[in-house]
């Protein structure tokens, strides 16, 4: 019976050893961390994490012998925590540099001795680089945001772990057990908060400009509902006034694109701006790349307004529009305006709005994450910069159909004098009729629908309109 007895003892021994074991460990304070992944293998998360009751035992019974200095939470979707872990004298250079860490967060009002295993959520630490007394340390928390809108209050932990029985040749993990551990409190924002913020700052602004432009634009809207653009009643029209062809049109009824590309960055900007800020609980840096993309976009429009300007002498609009040849209501602003130009598609237009439109899709995308580092590529600002001076330089320069509207416009004035001095010179009304007949093609590219085509055909010398001549 005795035989018997000690042969149990000896088959059991082996499973119950590690079960009798870790309570001591959890006693002294030495807990397993994962195990260290090798140099020459990727990062990963390690697949032996201590645990949890085991970790909530040793936040209860014990006291941090660490530092954590600059705890932030960083813009990213995924809950990310910056921080500095501070060297103490307790553990050598040497083994601090070939130590790993762990991470685990908790509830703010969760005290010590109170601490179950319930409450601790574990975060993924990226592979620091760490320093000889501090090392800047970034961690992930992707479950910590149960599905809430307000902020919470968190205390993160970071454990320090050594090996130092490990054997790089054999890749044995033997001692994988918390030197120290350090803890400090941590506020998160949530990513539907944050989110929602940003969302209603684009908004704020967007309502406020389209509520200026339904006041600068009546006339324009109320011209809109007589001939049935736009529906009837103040709703209607402050539907019309929100759309970015109105808010970014300028005097003479025309979307500009510079104008459209500054409303662009101007929202993009703030909406992303807004949204770090929520999440970081800071003012946040912009990079250079951001100030390059506004600056552009600033400068163009700056100069395209410098320039900007009807190219029809001032003379032969208003004659254009006494004869009633061209409507002198308010134009209404298209989406065509931003890639068209004297009646046709003009290419540097649409470069320029492509790739802003890239721009501004990369700055929604990677610049929420880290706006003070957010980039694109070089050429990318020099291809809008090229666009912007070719755009602005076709704004300086005459257009060929203006420059022809002109001369056409003169001939007719001229031909209509002779007739008018000498209603008999059968040579006059054939140089009237000549100059009638030619003029059409080129007012409808330089006027497009403003050009009244049968008015043209029933003209006739000294005819003129009792409509105010305003455009």
């Amino acid at each position: 019976m005795r035989r018997l007895v000690f042969l149990l003892v000896l088959l059991l021994l082996p499973g119950l050893a590690p079960a009798l074991a870790q309570p001591a460990a959890v006693a002294q304070g030495r807990i397993l961390c994962s195990p260290r992944v090798p140099p020459d293998e990727d990062w990963r998360v390690g697949s032996g994490f201590m645990v949890m009751r085991s970790v909530a035992e040793h936040l209860n019974g014990s006291a941090p012998a660490l530092r954590l200095e600059n705890v932030q939470q960083t813009a990213k979707a995924v809950p990310t925590l910056e921080f500095t872990l501070v060297r103490p004298e307790t553990i050598p250079a040497s083994e601090w540099r070939s130590a790993w860490l762990e991470a685990v967060a908790y509830p703010a009002d969760r005290t010590p001795g109170s601490i179950e295993e319930h409450d601790l959520i574990r975060g993924s630490v990226l592979p620091p680089t760490p320093e000889d007394d501090r090392t800047h340390i970034t961690a992930l928390f992707p479950t910590i945001e149960r599905g809430g809108w307000l902020p919470t209050n968190w205390q993160v932990v970071v454990f320090v772990c050594v090996d130092p029985n490990y054997d790089p040749a054999s890749r044995r993990v033997n001692g994988k057990e918390i030197r120290a551990y350090a803890r400090q409190p941590f506020f998160l924002s949530t990513l539907r908060l944050s989110t929602l913020i940003g969302v209603l700052s684009v908004a704020a602004i967007y309502l406020g400009l389209a509520v200026a432009t339904m006041q600068l634009q009546s006339r324009q809207i109320a011209h809109a509902q007589s001939i049935g653009a736009v529906g009837r009643g103040r709703g209607a029209a402050f539907w019309y006034a929100m759309r970015p062809t109105v808010i970014a049109q300028d005097s003479f009824g025309v979307c500009s694109l510079s104008r459209f590309q500054v409303l662009l960055f101007t929202v993009v900007v703030s909406g992303v701006y807004a949204y770090v800020m929520a999440r970081t609980g800071k003012l946040p840096e912009v990079s250079n790349t951001v100030l390059t993309l506004l600056g552009i976009t600033l400068t163009g429009s700056t100069l395209a307004r410098v320039a900007e300007g009807s190219s029809i002498d001032t003379s032969n609009r208003l004659w254009l529009l006494g004869t009633g040849i061209v409507d002198p209501s308010p134009r209404l602003p298209r989406w065509l305006d931003l890639v068209s130009s004297d009646g046709e598609i003009d290419v540097t237009r649409v470069q320029a709005l492509v790739f802003s439109l890239f721009a501004a899709g990369a700055l929604v995308v990677n610049g929420t994450g880290d706006l003070a580092n957010f980039s694109i590529p070089e050429q990318i600002n020099y291809l809008i910069g090229i666009s912007q001076a070719v755009y602005v330089a076709g704004r300086a320069l005459p257009h060929d159909s203006a420059r022809r509207l002109n001369e056409e416009v003169r001939m007719l004035q001229t031909a209509e004098a002779r007739v008018l001095a000498d209603p008999a010179n059968a040579e006059a009304r054939q140089e009237f009729e000549t100059a009638r007949k030619g003029i059409g093609p080129t007012l409808t590219d330089v006027f497009g629908e403003r050009f009244r085509a049968p008015r043209l055909r029933q003209f006739r010398p000294g005819d003129r309109v009792a409509e105010a001549a305003t455009a």
